[in-house]
């Protein structure tokens, strides 16, 4: 339970509480004489006027709870959207990696056989079959 509920709670047990000791205390007087309606009216203002303090009260005390309490950020992306950008990035990379490749072949064709690194072109298998066509993905 968070500390406004709790707040709220003893207000409200204690106003019970307050208010059975006033029916009480009343109750004993009232048995042997009848109350003036000027004295029920006094007290129902008085009353009145406690609950209105009491809110009052309760309403500082969460709004000060509220400020102490850290803001929580919502984030700005949804999961569907980061998802999205997700696999945008993954086609990318793939498209990136296939203009390095066919880069390579390029590179390949187009230096002379003396200055061919044979060391490189085990290693890189986009060098292996310089003269087979580059071809990229339709789409990124």
């Amino acid at each position: 339970m968070n500390l406004s509920k709790q707040t709220n709670l003893v207000l409200i047990v204690g106003l019970c509480a307050v208010i059975g000791m006033m029916a009480n205390s009343s109750r004993g007087s009232s048995a042997s004489e009848p109350q003036d309606v000027s004295s029920l009216d006094r007290r129902i203002s008085l009353l009145e006027q406690r609950f209105y303090s009491v809110e009052s009260n309760i309403s500082r005390l969460q709004q000060y709870v509220a400020a102490q309490r850290p803001a929580v950020s919502q984030p700005a992306v949804s999961d569907r959207e980061l998802s999205l950008l997700r696999e945008e990035i993954q086609r990318l990379t793939l498209r990136m990696n296939e203009v390095e490749c066919g880069l390579s072949k390029l590179d390949e064709r187009t230096t002379p056989a003396a200055r061919r690194n044979p060391a490189a072109k085990a290693n890189d298998p986009c060098r292996l079959n310089p003269e087979t066509p580059v071809r990229l993905s339709t789409r990124p």
